[in-house]
């Protein structure tokens, strides 16, 4: 016997998905490149799942996947320090990478509530 899921609960499975990738970068389990392959991956599915039932709840899930490839972006520009010592751009560039980090960290909490409140409603 065939189970098909509604676009509701392909919706969530991404959302899932988007947490655990952005997880695994933010936990040191994955580097910058894996981070960016798997937003592009997300941006693909992102495109097959939106319809009206599903649009709202995927904002969260939008926002992530752009929050995802900056930080990928940041992490891959930002500069190595020579012998140890960093110049102002690249503690600039670090401060940046913190900052997007610390967005991507809000974001994941964000896509965790909405999806336990798309299971509540």
């Amino acid at each position: 016997m065939q189970q098909h899921i509604t676009r509701a609960e392909q919706a969530n499975l991404i959302a899932g998905h988007a947490v655990a990738y952005a997880t695994a970068y933010l936990d040191g389990r994955h580097t910058a490149q894996q981070l960016a392959d798997n937003a592009d991956r997300l941006f693909l599915d992102l495109l097959v799942i939106e319809t009206a039932e599903t649009s709202a709840f995927l904002v969260p899930v939008q926002l992530l996947a752009v929050t995802m490839m900056q930080t990928a972006r940041q992490a891959r520009t930002s500069p190595s320090g020579e012998e140890g010592r960093l110049d102002s751009q690249a503690v600039a560039a670090y401060d940046r990478l913190d900052r997007w980090q610390s967005v991507m960290g809000s974001i994941v909490d964000l896509v965790c509530h909405e999806s336990r409140q798309l299971k509540k409603d």
